[in-house]
């Protein structure tokens, strides 16, 4: 006999509180879907509103450009004798250096010179200069000016490059020394400086050194060229300060030889850069190679550097016309206690004057 088996139907209110059930799980689920939706939308609205104000809490570096001051070419002037009212001193005895074998290729930039007169014009360092000698009390706008040895230049910041070795005690015709005349127009030339302008003096002979460094050993103490180069400050062209200068030069003892690439990396080194460089010297240095091999490297921004040779012709005075024309600067001569410059100085710069002296 077949027995047959039934489910029993559930009773009706079981049904209604399953669907109860169902309909409250699916409003979790909205509230929880909502919920979501609304906190990734609030995320991405506060991503998108840093992106939007970010940059206006970026600092922009301000970039500063430094442009050096045009090149005005002047005519020479006359000049007043240079050893005139000079008395005579003993001179001292010249270092001695190896000799430097000049090359005979002609320079690869050619730099227009102003003309001068075939013979050169006398320069003085009597008591009192002729009318008209320099400015170097600016230029009438703030921008201050220079003038060294008949070289005027105008910029706001100069530095003076000055031979102190050793043949700077050599006399001078008719009197003198060459250190003397050095001396006299260097102390003319800083107290003719505008107020607004600043200066510094770096005295050289086989190590480079200025009034921050203490003596009676300054050459001895100066930097030789190797390691850090040393910061040279700028200085107010102030009356107290041109005092303080005038002092400082007055008393300055030649020491040493000669080597011009210690000047000339502490005054490229200078910071702010200077507008006006000029070199004197009156030897031929131990390091001329290394100058012109690396000038572009230690002079990156181009600031022409107005060199004067003093009292020595032939291929020292070639040198430093070779400074001058690789750097767009400014070539003169004293010689014989006379001024020229431009063409009539080159003259003196050729190696047929290394036979004369």
């Amino acid at each position: 006999m077949q027995t047959f088996h039934t489910t029993k139907a559930p009773p009706k209110d079981a049904n209604l509180r399953l669907e109860f059930l169902v309909k409250e799980q699916r409003k979790r689920d909205g509230i929880q879907s909502a919920v979501v939706a609304l906190i990734v939308l609030f995320i991405l609205c506060l991503i998108l509103w840093l992106i939007a104000i970010l940059p206006t809490f970026t600092e922009v570096p301000v970039i500063v450009t430094y442009q050096a001051p045009p090149k005005v070419e002047e005519k020479p002037a006359d000049r007043p004798d240079l050893a005139k009212g000079m008395k005579p001193k003993p001179a001292s005895s010249s270092s001695s250096m190896a000799r430097v074998i000049a090359s005979s290729a002609e320079s690869p930039i050619s730099v227009p010179m102003p003309e001068a007169s075939a013979e050169p014009l006398p320069f003085g360092i009597d008591d009192d200069f002729n009318a008209g000698f320099g400015a170097g009390d600016g230029d009438g706008d703030g921008g201050g000016g220079s003038s060294f040895f008949g070289t005027p230049r105008k910029g706001k910041r100069v530095v003076y490059l000055v031979d102190f070795s050793l043949s700077m005690e050599s006399d001078v015709t008719g009197g003198g020394t060459r250190i003397d005349g050095l001396k006299k127009e260097l102390i003319r030339s800083v107290n003719a400086l505008d107020p607004k302008m600043n200066f510094n003096v770096i005295y050289f002979s086989h190590n480079a050194w200025t009034n921050q460094t203490g003596g009676p050993e300054y050459a001895n103490k100066g930097w030789n060229g190797l390691n850090q180069t040393p910061m040279a400050p700028w200085y107010p062209a102030s009356g107290t300060m041109k005092s303080n200068f005038e002092k400082e030069i007055t008393a300055m003892p030649p020491q040493g030889n000669t080597a011009w690439y210690p000047p000339l990396k502490m005054a490229f080194a200078m910071s702010p850069p200077p507008d006006i460089i000029y070199l004197l010297s009156d030897g031929e240095p131990r390091d001329y190679d290394t100058v012109m091999d690396e000038m572009k490297e230690i002079n990156p921004t181009a600031i022409p550097v107005d060199t004067i040779a003093f009292e020595l012709p032939g291929t020292p005075a070639r040198y430093m016309l070779d400074i001058s024309q690789e750097t767009g600067g400014k070539f003169s001569l004293v010689y014989k206690g006379k001024l020229t410059s431009g063409t009539a100085a080159e003259r003196y710069t050729t190696m047929e004057w290394d036979d004369k002296e």
